[in-house]
């Protein structure tokens, strides 16, 4: 985090997502026609994200090799699941339900890819810091998360969605929902081991799933307690109630004057 290599992604995105938004404020380009390029990356970004990082593993006492994904790379962090997001708001019509939807995302990709882009879980793991421009994911990834920086800044001002305290608090309980549910996928996605003998759990392998890193500090901070995790679960759905409502701040006094 922070390398060279970093800094200078980070310098492509930001300047990747200025030249995304100039024009699509200058020319007050419709929503519809920025989440249609939306579904268009989201398909092209998944399809680079499996077919770079599919492995072929050999059958355990069998014959042959499987592709397989690791756990990390399915479509259950918050900036994954703007794809499914990004194709329900581009084909849904003008309605109250259209609008809160939205009112979700512009908080999700404007903090969620924020976020991302300053810590990229991909060079934990998946690749090295050294292939940031040898291997195909850094370019899904930060291609990815620009876009989704972009549409999130793009949202309110767009002026198709009129942002109110309502849309806030909605979007509060949809990334506390949200939160929730990944402990049951996460729960769902880890390998636990087993002793042998007496049947009993005693570890989870190293390689697993921390969705919405509600399972694990993103910054490598190990928790030993259920208290201290439950601790840093109660931070982390706070931290992110005060970037919505920071997200929503500006809106809401431009609302009220």
């Amino acid at each position: 985090m922070f390398t060279g290599n970093h800094l200078i992604w980070l310098g492509i995105c930001a300047l990747l997502t200025c030249i995304g938004l100039a024009p699509l404020i200058r020319r007050k380009i419709p929503l519809n026609k920025v989440l249609s390029v939306g579904c268009v990356l989201a398909v092209c970004s998944e399809l680079v994200k499996i077919f770079s990082m599919v492995e072929m593993l050999p059958v355990a006492g069998g014959v042959g090799n499987y592709p397989y994904l690791k756990l990390p790379h399915l479509p259950f962090h918050l900036c994954s699941v703007q794809l499914i997001l990004i194709w329900c708001a581009r084909f849904m019509k003008p309605s109250a339900r259209r609008d809160m939807l939205l009112a979700f995302m512009y908080p999700a990709c404007a903090a969620g890819a924020f976020s991302a882009l300053l810590m990229p879980n991909i060079f934990e793991g998946p690749v090295t810091i050294s292939q940031a421009f040898t291997h195909p994911l850094p370019f899904q990834y930060f291609t990815w998360h620009s876009y989704l920086l972009a549409l999130g800044i793009f949202i309110p001002l767009s002026g198709e969605v009129r942002l109110t305290f309502r849309h806030c608090l909605g979007s509060m309980g949809c990334i506390a929902l949200l939160g929730f549910v990944s402990i049951y996928v996460n729960a769902l996605c880890t390998v636990p081991v087993v002793d042998a003998a007496t049947g009993q759990l005693t570890a989870v392998q190293r390689e697993t799933a921390n969705f919405f890193f509600t399972m694990q500090t993103p910054v490598g901070i190990p928790l030993y307690s259920k208290w201290q995790w439950l601790l840093y679960y109660l931070i982390l759905q706070l931290a992110a109630w005060l970037a919505i409502l920071l997200l929503y701040l500006p809106f809401l006094r431009k609302k009220k004057t």
